[in-house]
């Protein structure tokens, strides 16, 4: 099992935090892996997610399911199929005029992938941070919930 968990501040309040963790749209904008993702209706507790991903090279198409959704305290998911079973969760805390984001990224590696399961949970622990730093670094900038400026 690896387990991936940490906690950034991002200078905006929880509301526009959380709603940028659930918009599906600007998703690629901030997680590098990210090449698309939709729902099969609004977002709530329940609601089925297709994402569609490049890793190592490959592109993979992958469905979620949000196991928690509490607008703006919590966000979770957790996926349904693909060759690594994981859950994210996202918790969101009021801190003062910031909001305090605590990601807790669980995945079970199986007998297979064990051996490389620790260089596995670095990369992993990287690429998530890195992504959830760009978020960070966008909402900070202002650049929610404006749109992309478009490209000529």
């Amino acid at each position: 099992m690896v387990r991936i968990d940490f906690t950034l501040e991002v200078a905006r309040p929880p509301a526009e935090v959380f709603a940028r963790l659930v918009d599906l749209d600007r998703l690629p904008e901030w997680q590098e892996s990210a090449l698309g993702s939709s729902a099969e209706g609004p977002i709530a507790e329940g609601t089925r997610i297709t994402e569609r991903r490049r890793i190592m090279g490959r592109e993979l198409e992958n469905q979620l399911e949000v196991t928690a959704y509490d607008p703006p305290r919590r966000f979770a998911l957790k996926a349904l199929g693909g060759p690594v079973p994981f859950s994210v969760d996202h918790e969101l805390t009021e801190n003062g005029d910031s909001t305090r984001l605590r990601v807790i990224a669980e995945a079970k590696t199986g007998t297979f992938m064990k051996l490389a399961e620790p260089m596995l949970a670095r990369t992993a622990e990287q690429e998530l941070r890195k992504d959830f730093e760009r978020l960070k670094d966008q909402l900070e900038a202002g650049g929610y919930p404006s749109q992309p400026a478009p490209v000529d």
